[in-house]
């Protein structure tokens, strides 16, 4: 089996035939991958042959059975539909100004502009040109906010969170233009060759939201965008950081194929909430990765793993990993988690 085979082997599940080793990659990585050659986000946004050169000659050194083409550009939505970010110089995107100062200006937003920019043609453009190249020894991804932290980025987690109490109507309103646009960000990568697309709510995390307002104004719109995408043939992986303990179980309803979850979640607790309906994926913490020797990170790999039942399962870090890790780390999580035997 090669690298896609063995991931898909777990996350699809039964009729594969059996894994030749456990299944271990990145989540994103977008942001890492680029720091390897000195570049930022915004250089490759506007040079995307180097980007795709990046990607591929990172892929077969590190051998991460995903990759993820496209990532870390969640908050690039903001700028292409008139909000103002900020390009760290080897960092991920800040939003500086949100789009919207109040939902009425829900009106004034055209959808086309998505369509229009250059940068998200250059995006569509690397994830095409690495899936051609090595999509069929790895599973390619990419990667996007889901509606409820979209909408944070939009409007402002503060004024969000606030009006989940004052203004449910109107949340409820901005929930539906935001999993449009996720909708149709996510969609024509597909088409591009995305096998796997990772939708990440952090703002959805039980340390934020508690499980009622979840249900109520998370779940459908992640429900629906979920069954839209997977019309179109793309295999669902759900990322939500902090505690979610409360809210694993939903993750099956909401026709997710990986649940990643983040090193605060026990691993045993969530197998046994999946229940074998769906594949798992986590949950090294990605400050072992940053901070710790290569000897350290491959402890913390197998301690993660020996409590875990290893079928559909996948290593992964908790979270997106720094832009500071190491390679020799990077290498290291691979390495231990692929030579796993339990």
């Amino acid at each position: 089996m090669n690298n896609k085979e063995i991931i898909l082997n777990s996350i699809v599940g039964e009729g594969r035939g059996r894994a030749t080793r456990l299944p271990v990659a990145l989540l994103s990585g977008g942001t890492w991958t680029f720091k390897q050659k000195e570049f930022s986000l915004q250089d490759v946004l506007k040079q995307p042959q180097i980007a795709s050169e990046s990607i591929v000659e990172m892929s077969q050194i590190i051998q991460s059975d995903i990759v993820w083409p496209g990532s870390g550009y969640h908050n690039l939505l903001v700028h292409v539909f008139g909000g103002e970010v900020k390009f760290r110089h080897l960092g991920n995107i800040d939003v500086v100004r949100p789009l919207f100062h109040r939902i009425s200006d829900l009106d004034r937003l055209q959808l086309e502009q998505l369509d229009q920019h250059e940068w998200i043609a250059n995006l569509r453009w690397i994830i095409g040109d690495v899936a051609d190249k090595i999509g069929e020894q790895y599973l390619v991804g990419t990667s996007s906010w889901g509606p409820f932290t979209l909408a944070g980025q939009f409007y402002g987690v503060e004024k969000l969170m606030t009006d989940v109490y004052k203004d449910k109507q109107g949340v409820h309103a901005l929930m539906e233009l935001m999993t449009e646009i996720c909708f149709r960000y996510l969609v024509p990568a597909i088409d591009k060759g995305a096998a796997i697309l990772s939708i990440a709510e952090p703002t959805a995390s039980g340390d934020l939201i508690s499980l009622r307002h979840f249900e109520e104004f998370i779940a459908p719109y992640l429900a629906k965008v979920i069954r839209r995408l997977k019309e179109h043939k793309a295999l669902i992986a759900l990322h939500i950081c902090g505690n979610i303990k409360d809210r694993i179980h939903l993750a099956p309803e909401l026709g997710v194929d990986l649940l990643s979850v983040d090193y605060k979640v026990d691993l045993p607790l969530a197998q046994k909430a999946l229940n074998g309906k769906i594949a798992l994926a986590g949950n090294v913490n990605p400050v072992i990765l940053k901070d710790k020797s290569p000897e350290e990170v491959e402890i913390a790999v197998i301690e993660s793993l020996e409590h875990v039942d290893t079928d559909r399962f996948v290593v992964m870090p908790g979270c997106d990993i720094p832009p500071g890790v190491p390679l020799a780390n990077v290498q290291a999580f691979i390495t231990a988690g692929s030579k796993y035997k339990g």
